[in-house]
């Protein structure tokens, strides 16, 4: 049995496979099994995966009919055999001490989940700089296990489950698996939170080893369906409600992720049925419960307002959103600790980031 299993679902990505794979092999600990799963990919991505099989006798390549993101993951999960699973999306890559060292906190710890930061890589047209995720570290459990109800902040940041590891025994105990959504359909939102709230021992740290590659600033743009996140947000809490979790901790912090999906959503160029997203805004805002939301501490006020405006006014949301996407195409200024920047008509003027790698 190898230490962990590292699964990559590769599709469409000819142009950065190679770097991805390299990133993997290089890796300090050298006892794993690299699972590619060709999902039907079209371009050379099938015949990169069966040189790298042919040349290393640690890399496993199965080729399968295009089936999306989820599916090609539960592929993979079937055919790892490591201790711990680790994913690595085909457009990113790692740094050499990735797995030894979140492999090391797992030893010690036993963890079923072992979370580390990671690095925002930005390569758009405009702008190209790679930035170290900013997150509460003052209020995150370090150097002992902990429960997602004692730092529900995590169900607040992006999933990111390919900056972690975990535990095989874990997942096959617990069944779980990868939404089979049709392209990549936002698959890693349910199984992030089915993870992280039956963990029983996450550990964390505050290192950064994963390269997560953008290729548009504005998180909108990624968005080519409106739907996708109002079925993702309902397939979760319809696990939550079948089994019997209902943690204000966890449902809080699900309730502020889910109003930052709202304004990914009206921020989008064009939303093909306004009055349909609408209802599925009318829908998702019926679920939170707004006093609760309200007076939890660890809620920031400014998602406190915007619960109250989506609550009593969302189309206002929808019109003030839809004018700060055109001001931000004409002016964008951020001015904060990790960096500092002015972009005029998308192209930056000025800038100074002070926490590049």
């Amino acid at each position: 049995m190898a230490k962990i299993s590292v699964i990559v679902p590769v599709y469409g990505v000819e142009k950065y496979l190679r770097e991805c794979i390299e990133s993997i092999l290089s890796q300090t600990c050298t006892d794993l099994e690299i699972i590619l799963i060709d999902d039907g990919s079209k371009d050379s991505c099938p015949q990169i995966i069966d040189e790298y099989a042919k040349n290393d006798r640690r890399i496993i390549a199965i080729h399968k009919e295009n089936g999306g993101y989820g599916s090609a993951m539960n592929v993979g999960l079937r055919a790892a055999t490591g201790k711990y699973i680790g994913i690595v999306e085909p457009d990113d890559f790692i740094s050499p001490k990735m797995y030894e060292d979140l492999l090391k906190i797992a030893g010690e710890f036993n963890s079923d989940i072992v979370k580390s930061c990671f690095y925002d890589n930005l390569q758009s047209k405009e702008e190209q700089r790679i930035l170290k995720t900013k997150w509460d570290d003052d209020k995150i459990p370090q150097n002992r296990s902990f429960k997602i109800t004692e730092c529900g902040l995590f169900l607040q940041y992006h999933p990111s489950i390919w900056s972690c590891i975990y535990k095989k025994e874990f997942l096959d105990k617990h069944n779980i698996k990868f939404v089979e959504a049709p392209g990549a359909g936002w698959a890693d939102n349910p199984f992030q939170v089915q993870t992280m709230c039956l963990a029983q021992k996450i550990n964390y740290t505050p290192n950064a080893y994963y390269y997560w590659r953008r290729v548009n600033s504005n998180e909108s743009d990624d968005l080519k369906d409106y739907t996708i996140p109002f079925k993702r947000t309902e397939e979760i809490h319809k696990w939550l409600n079948e089994n019997n979790i209902d943690n204000e901790v966890i449902l809080n912090n699900l309730y502020c992720r889910e109003l930052a999906y709202i304004s990914i959503v009206f921020g989008m160029k064009k939303v093909e049925n306004l009055s349909h997203c609408l209802s599925l805004v009318n829908n998702l805002k019926k679920r939170i419960k707004t006093e609760s939301f309200l007076n939890a501490d660890y809620i920031k006020n400014r998602d406190k307002k915007v619960c109250l405006l989506v609550k009593k006014h969302p189309v206002k949301y929808l019109i003030s959103t839809y004018f700060k996407r055109k001001r931000k195409q004409i002016i964008s200024i951020c001015l904060n600790k990790r960096e500092k920047r002015i972009k005029i008509l998308g192209k930056v003027i000025w800038r100074n980031y002070k926490c590049l790698k």
